[in-house]
């Protein structure tokens, strides 16, 4: 599963699923972001006011629960927004019962750590097996994604 707004977190998210033999599957904002949306310099952007303005949750397109349902190990994909998953990850957290399932994620960032976001996913969503969060750049190898989704 995976949540992308330029393309870059889809890209990767393709990878894996190759690599891996899963499901892609997206995550679609209900009202889709808008280049102002994303500008994060903005204070009054969308997505700046979604992070910073308490427990916001964006409505999204509905996801099948039967593609969820039967998988054990799931690959969550977002860009990072302020060191944190984006909000819209946490309308689909609070929505899809992943309770006891393998839950590698990752995201996609030109340099920002993935080890916050993380965090933060642990600690509002503690009954999902988390696993190592890995930050990926549009360079990645088969190999790479074999030894990640492998780890811990």
């Amino acid at each position: 599963m995976y949540f992308s707004n330029t393309g870059h977190t889809q890209a990767i998210a393709e990878r894996i699923a190759a690599a891996t033999g899963s499901e892609l599957v997206g995550v679609q904002a209900k009202v889709p972001y808008t280049p102002a949306d994303l500008d994060w310099e903005d204070q009054t952007s969308r997505s700046y006011q979604e992070m910073h303005a308490g427990k916001i949750r964006p409505a999204i397109e509905p996801i099948d629960p039967k593609k969820i349902a039967s998988a054990t190990t799931v690959f969550l994909g977002f860009p990072l927004w302020w060191s944190a998953a984006p909000r819209t990850i946490d309308t689909l957290l609070d929505n899809v019962d992943l309770t006891g399932k393998d839950v590698h994620p990752f995201c996609t960032s030109g340099t920002t750590p993935i080890a916050d976001a993380i965090t933060k996913l642990r600690e509002n969503y503690p009954d999902i097996r988390w696993h190592t969060g890995r930050r990926f750049a549009t360079s990645l190898t088969r190999d790479e994604i074999q030894d990640w989704a492998t780890e811990d």
